[in-house]
């Protein structure tokens, strides 16, 4: 059932927002034995969304911290390889290793999930850690001195702890910064289609197969697609340039699959044959967060988690890594308190712990979005030689050293200055990383 030593000091804390980040912070604080309460405006869970990656550094924490494997491998995908395709003819580029080698190489294996089955998953988990759900509960105000905010009827709740955990456009965040998201440069056609439809030709019935996972990619435009819940249905993402004049006050709105065809005229038979599939997509304009001063209150009694804090852009996969990360190192800072007056020190040191790595990671993230919008030309060519030789020397050092061989390699050396998951030292730094032994580590030293 997962490994959690329970906190010396039980406090009651309550949770704004039931998204992935708070739905993980309600489950990784209950199971230090926290009061916790969440608070989500919307009647239920929310059922939109499309398909998510679960890197090693973040499926170390739903089986080693919160004992949730045998649930979440009923409707994850397990891809064993995401192979990279060039946009006009289909022909691959490289392929990146997924299971069973990341878990070799960190432990713990690479999942995709439908964003409801994990939200579902999630919820489920905090509930029977104790977790209290309380739906249609809209907060109009808030105080982060005293813990304390105010409900759209008035009512007013106080709490050890308050967690903004209300996503990208989120209303806690104006009680400690003025940071708005900004719009990036492209926006995403995000679909899924039904497995009835993948299977009505043999060219798209192949991507069925759990074992795979594709990514086009094209001048300004990049596609990744996998099966997700329980190979039910097929998600299909397409990034694309946003026009400068494009309305930005929603992030998530209908979108035309018309207009996502029309945008993919140059690519190759299969990726037309995946569009002419979808019935209706979402336009979600592509945002982020500038860094923030500062993830907590100077009281210590409101802090901020996941895209509330540091949104990024999801071109390294990691926002939701990031808000799990968030859960379970939270959960460690709270319990290591044995009296109320340790709150402001450890929510600083909380803050200072996470915000360098979330840093690194936007900073990967920006680059990867880079790397796969390439126009073609000359810098594209080093693009797909590089990725081919990467291909080539894994292939090589697994056909050479075989799983006891790749299980007993010395570990890189992490480098969060790195530019990107391509190098050793950068997939250690993404991957391998041990959110909660580090903030454990953390936590043993001195603090001013």
């Amino acid at each position: 059932m997962g490994s959690t030593s329970k906190a010396s000091l039980a406090l009651d804390i309550k949770v704004i927002g039931a998204g992935i980040g708070g739905l993980a912070c309600g489950l990784a604080l209950a199971r230090k034995g926290h009061q916790v309460t969440v608070f989500e405006s919307g009647n239920s869970l929310s059922e939109f969304g499309g398909g998510l990656q679960l890197s090693p550094n973040a499926t170390r924490l739903i089986i080693s911290q919160w004992g949730l494997e045998e649930e979440f491998l009923k409707v994850v995908n397990v891809p064993e390889v995401m192979t990279v395709h060039r946009y006009s003819d289909d022909s691959v580029i490289g392929e990146i290793a997924h299971n069973p080698m990341v878990g070799w190489q960190y432990g713990y294996p690479h999942w995709q999930i439908y964003r409801p089955d994990l939200q579902s998953l999630l919820a489920n988990g905090a509930e029977k850690a104790g977790v209290s759900m309380r739906f249609g509960q809209s907060v109009t105000a808030f105080d982060p001195e005293k813990g304390e905010f105010t409900l759209s009827d008035g009512t007013k709740h106080t709490a050890d702890l308050v967690v903004g955990a209300d996503g990208i456009n989120s209303r806690s965040r104006s009680c400690l910064s003025n940071a708005k998201a900004r719009a990036f440069k492209e926006y995403c056609f995000r679909a899924v289609i039904p497995r009835a439809k993948m299977e009505q030709d043999e060219e798209t019935a192949v991507l069925m197969a759990g074992h795979l996972s594709m990514t086009w990619v094209g001048p300004g435009v990049a596609i990744l697609g996998y099966p997700i819940a329980a190979g039910q249905l097929y998600n299909f993402l397409v990034a694309v340039p946003r026009p400068s004049g494009a309305p930005v006050a929603k992030w998530n709105e209908p979108g035309d699959p018309k207009e996502m065809t029309a945008i993919l005229q140059d690519f190759c038979p299969v990726v037309k044959k995946l569009c002419s599939y979808v019935e209706d997509c979402a336009k979600w304009t592509l945002g982020d967060l500038p860094p923030i001063e500062n993830y907590v209150s100077s009281s210590g009694k409101f802090v901020l988690v996941g895209d509330a804090a540091h949104a990024i852009v999801p071109h390294l996969g990691q926002g939701g890594a990031m808000a799990l990360e968030d859960a379970a190192a939270l959960a460690e800072f709270v319990s290591a308190m044995d009296s109320r007056d340790k709150l402001p020190p450890l929510m600083r040191a909380y803050h200072e712990f996470r915000q360098p790595r979330i840093e690194s990671i936007r900073r990967m993230a920006h680059g990867n979005q880079v790397s796969y919008t390439m126009a073609d030309g000359l810098e594209q060519q080093q693009r797909d030689h590089l990725w081919g030789a990467m291909t080539a020397m894994w292939k090589n050092e697994l056909q050479n050293l075989g799983e006891k061989g790749m299980r007993a390699k010395p570990k890189p050396t992490p480098d969060p200055d790195a530019q990107g998951f391509r190098t050793p030292e950068g997939a250690e730094f993404l991957f391998g990383y041990d959110v909660v032994a580090e903030a454990q580590k953390a936590l043993k030293m001195p603090r001013s």
